[in-house]
């Protein structure tokens, strides 16, 4: 899924100037530029081949003579929609609006340009600090990238210090938290794709160096479910509510547990509180000297333990040099289960 190609404009069907600045505007909105037609012999040219069409139901009727192909992403604006509603679902639209609804008309053209595919998103906890979550949230973003997919690794913890300094992307140019913070109404996923920081294939969302939280999360959050095959999100046990919007849209939260009595105490209090969020959980365990078995920990907490992180020698030096997780054979393993878990081979 490559967002940073090129695509066609989104094709307005109009005759009328006042609409078709209205529709340059709402497409403006939604990240693109609108390419304006009333001919129907260039309509029909470009019927196909345009991401999504917007119609002025006033050429409802000229457009259902010329027998049109059925096509997905139409959205049709009326100024009584009650009225237009029959011949807008005769041409296949999937959106039928009054010109006055400015944030629904918006909203419809990012849904119809993103598609309405989303990422398979995967949330990684810590139990206890220090445990390692990150580590296996980058491990895991940067063996989706190694596998051919489109990942994006967010960072849900703002007083971490920035998951860019663990992957190594400090120096990668693009937005970061704090430069979204604040969107509202609709971002779209082309738009996000590419305004963020990418190094060696894995696109980012990580936080600066001032600890400060952000208040308007979901519209990036969505239009990275839509704008990525595979979404790692590292989401802090305090749970705010960033995290609690991650792990709520995960197919699987993965606890990071050491292997230790009170690893495995915080652990249990911790699934206790994702349970009002999370779909699904599973565990993996840290070693630790003298430590439980992992199976043990798994009987403890009552989820299924999908691998055992091992001590590294060198996965400390590479993290302070910026060379990421991506060395460490026990991290990549680990995290190689967790995207088998979820389907993702």
């Amino acid at each position: 899924m490559d967002h940073r190609e090129d695509l066609a404009p989104p094709l307005v069907v109009t005759s009328d100037e006042s609409f078709a600045e209205s529709a340059r505007r709402w497409c403006a909105a939604a990240g693109h530029e609108a390419e304006t037609i009333a001919d129907l012999d260039r309509v029909r040219r470009a019927w196909r081949s345009a991401p999504a069409v917007l119609v002025d139901a006033r050429h409802l009727g000229s457009l259902l003579a010329v027998d049109l192909p059925r096509r997905d992403e139409v959205v049709v604006v009326a100024p009584d929609p009650r009225v237009a509603w029959r011949e807008a679902l005769d041409l296949g639209a999937r959106d039928v609006l009054a010109a006055t609804e400015d944030a629904a008309i918006v909203g419809a053209l990012v849904r119809a340009l993103d598609g309405s595919g989303e990422a398979c998103a995967i949330t990684v906890v810590g139990a206890t600090g220090g445990v390692g979550a990150s580590t296996l949230a980058a491990a895991t973003a940067g063996l989706a990238a190694r596998r051919d997919l489109a990942p994006v690794l967010i960072d849900g913890d703002p007083t971490g210090g920035g998951l860019d300094l663990l992957t190594g992307s400090e120096a990668a140019t693009g937005s970061r938290w704090n430069d979204l913070d604040g969107a509202v109404g609709h971002v779209g996923a082309a738009e996000l794709v590419s305004t963020l920081p990418v190094d060696r294939g894995l696109a980012l969302v990580s936080f600066g160096r001032s600890g400060t939280p952000v208040g308007g999360a979901t519209p990036v959050i969505a239009a990275a479910m839509r704008g990525f095959d595979v979404v790692v999100a590292d989401v802090p046990r305090h749970l705010d509510g960033l995290g609690r919007e991650l792990v709520s849209r995960s197919v699987l939260t993965v606890l990071v547990v050491p292997r230790r009595l009170r690893g495995v105490v915080a652990a249990r209090a911790l699934a206790e509180r994702l349970e009002a969020w999370s779909s699904a959980m599973a565990v993996v365990t840290r070693s630790a000297p003298s430590g439980m078995p992992p199976a043990a920990v798994g009987r403890e907490l009552g989820l299924p333990v999908l691998a055992d992180i091992g001590s590294s020698r060198r996965l400390p030096a590479d993290l302070e040099h910026g060379l990421g997780p991506m060395r460490a054979r026990s991290v990549v393993a680990a995290a190689r289960r967790v995207l088998d878990t979820v389907g993702l081979r």
